[in-house]
């Protein structure tokens, strides 16, 4: 069991709180007890077991096979993972999804209730975050919405979804898998209520007085100056809902960089620029709790190798 102390301060004085997290460890073969028709190979051609299980894949003997776990990130640098039919209501087509940055990008095997993904970590617009001492591999998966056009209009019968799998690795331990709704996906209880969005606006003023309309972007900005961003949920048809913001990350138009902004719903501890964490009472049913404000420090993404440190190039100078 894992145990924290909290201090925190309240109006009346300082307080401490103790938290519990229990070590769930699973039963030994568990991961491997997956049907066939669910199991992606692991390795080239034939590999004895003890090749495959020092690759940290599961073995069957009967028939000889070597195959990943599901839901994992695996030794050779791979997210492999199954998205279901059943995540949305209605069920989504499996067949539709794709990499994000690359939908050339397309399930290792799909069938009517599931997609096996085998992704690499750098491939298929995968991006990477570090944090502190964690490296993060992000990839984003989305379906393709069918249309059909005719003279009158254009319409779908698909919902968009947009999930975020990431690979958690910190030095010294094992790697992790877990998702994220990026476009919530509307469970039944919620659907028979209406549906409800997600809105990310850009006030103009630290009270938040008013906001610059979407047909201002993109906006220019000074270098190191505040930027007040409100995330909210759009008619929401349950008043005891809840917004929480655990990520976010800006990507320049090139997409072939990140820069990590909230990480765990705190600012990012590596960023020297003094940012404020997410702010606003989240306790229901105020309208509040469905709304998150905070700050940041506009910057600027630079192309890999054209930046150089002046002392460098003074060196090199005294060099010549």
């Amino acid at each position: 069991m894992y145990i924290i102390s909290v201090l925190y301060t309240t109006a009346n004085g300082r307080q401490e709180a103790q938290l519990f997290c229990p070590v769930l460890i699973p039963r030994p073969g568990q991961e491997c007890n997956l049907p066939s028709e669910q199991r992606l190979p692991c390795g080239r051609g034939s590999v004895s077991e003890p090749q495959c299980l020092s690759m940290g894949c599961c073995f069957s003997k009967q028939p000889p096979a070597c195959y990943y776990h599901m839901d994992e990130c695996t030794i050779d640098r791979h997210f492999v993972f199954s998205v279901p039919a059943s995540l949305t209501e209605p069920p989504l087509s499996p067949a539709l999804l794709v990499a994000a940055d690359n939908s050339t990008c397309k399930p290792q095997r799909v069938t009517s209730d599931y997609a096996l993904f085998k992704i690499p970590m750098d491939g298929c617009g995968a991006r990477r975050v570090m944090v502190g001492k964690t490296m993060v591999y992000i990839v984003e998966i989305v379906n393709k919405v069918q249309t059909l056009s005719l003279n009158y209009g254009t319409i779908t019968r698909d919902s968009p979804v947009r999930l975020l799998v990431e690979c958690r690795y910190l030095p010294g331990t094992v790697l992790t898998v877990s998702y994220m709704v990026k476009t919530p996906s509307i469970g039944s209880a919620v659907h028979t209520q209406g549906v409800f969005g997600v809105q990310l606006r850009i006030a103009k003023d630290a009270q938040y007085s008013s906001y610059y309309p979407q047909y201002h972007r993109p906006l220019q900005m000074l270098l190191g100056k505040p930027l007040y961003l409100e995330v909210r949920l759009l008619n929401t048809p349950d008043p005891s809902l809840v917004l929480l913001v655990h990520y976010c990350v800006a990507y320049p138009r090139s997409g072939k960089a990140v820069w990590l902004l909230l990480y765990n719903g705190c600012p990012n501890p590596l960023d020297p620029a003094p940012q404020q964490a997410v702010l606003l009472d989240p306790r229901p049913p105020s309208p509040q709790a469905q709304t998150r404000r905070f700050t940041i420090s506009t910057f600027q993404f630079l192309p890999d190798g054209e930046f150089k440190d002046p002392e460098e190039e003074v060196e090199k100078s005294r060099d010549l």
